[in-house]
C-alpha cells in the first residue's frame, strides 16, 4: 500500500508541472498586453518599458515561468495587474464563500441523493422508483453552470423573488447574494461528472 501511494505522489509531480506549464502559456498566447490593464492610454515607451522590466515580462519565457513557478511553490503568486493588490489575498478573500457553498452543496446533494435512493428503494419495481431514478439521473447529468445560470435568471431575474448578486463584504444589507447562493447550492448539490 505504501509503495502504490508513493508512486501516485510521484505521478502527481509531472501532472502538476503540466497543468502549471499549459496555464503560464495561455496566458501568454492570448492576443495583447496584459499591462494595458495597467497602463493610461498616454503612457511613454519608459514607463511601459519599466512596467514590463517590473512585472518581468522583458525576460525570455522559460525564465518567466521558471520565476513564476519557484514563487508559487514559495506561495508569492505576485500582485494583481487588475487591482495592484497580492494575488493570493484576492484568492483567500473568496475561500470563505467557496467553503460555506461546498458545506452547503454537499448536505444538499447528501439529504436529497438519500432521500431519492430511499424511495427508489421503498418502492423498487413501481413507477414510484422509476420516478426517483430519472429525478436522480437528471440532477447529476444537467452541466452544473448551466443549471446555475438558468435559476438566476427564473428567480431573481423573472420571478424576482431573490437578488442576483454574489455575496461579499461590500453587501449594504443582510440577505444580498441570497440568490445567487441559492442557485449555487441548488446546482452543486450533484457530484461532478
Amino acid at each position: 500500500m505504501l509503495a502504490y501511494t508513493s508512486r501516485r505522489i510521484v505521478y502527481v509531480i509531472p501532472i502538476v508541472l503540466s497543468v502549471a506549464l499549459v496555464c503560464f502559456l495561455l496566458v501568454h498566447i492570448t492576443p495583447g498586453d496584459p499591462l494595458v490593464a495597467v497602463l493610461p492610454a498616454d503612457a511613454s515607451q519608459e514607463l511601459a518599458a519599466q512596467l514590463r522590466a517590473a512585472y518581468g515580462f522583458d525576460r525570455p519565457l522559460p525564465v518567466q515561468f521558471g520565476l513564476w513557478l519557484w514563487r508559487a511553490i514559495h506561495g508569492d503568486l505576485g500582485n494583481s495587474i487588475a487591482t495592484g493588490r497580492p494575488v493570493l489575498s484576492e484568492v483567500m478573500r473568496a475561500v470563505g464563500n467557496t467553503v460555506m457553498l461546498a458545506i452547503a452543496a454537499a448536505m444538499i446533494g447528501f439529504t436529497l441523493g438519500l432521500l431519492f435512493g430511499l424511495i427508489a428503494g421503498y418502492f423498487r419495481d413501481t413507477w414510484v422508483d422509476k420516478v426517483a431514478t430519472s429525478i436522480a439521473i437528471a440532477g447529476v447529468s444537467l452541466p452544473h453552470y448551466w443549471l446555475g445560470m438558468v435559476l438566476v435568471i427564473i428567480f431573481s431575474v423573472q420571478l424576482n423573488w431573490l437578488p442576483a448578486v454574489a455575496p461579499g463584504p461590500a453587501a449594504p444589507a443582510p440577505g444580498r447574494g441570497t440568490g445567487s447562493t441559492c442557485a449555487t447550492w441548488c446546482c452543486r448539490r450533484s457530484p461532478p461528472r
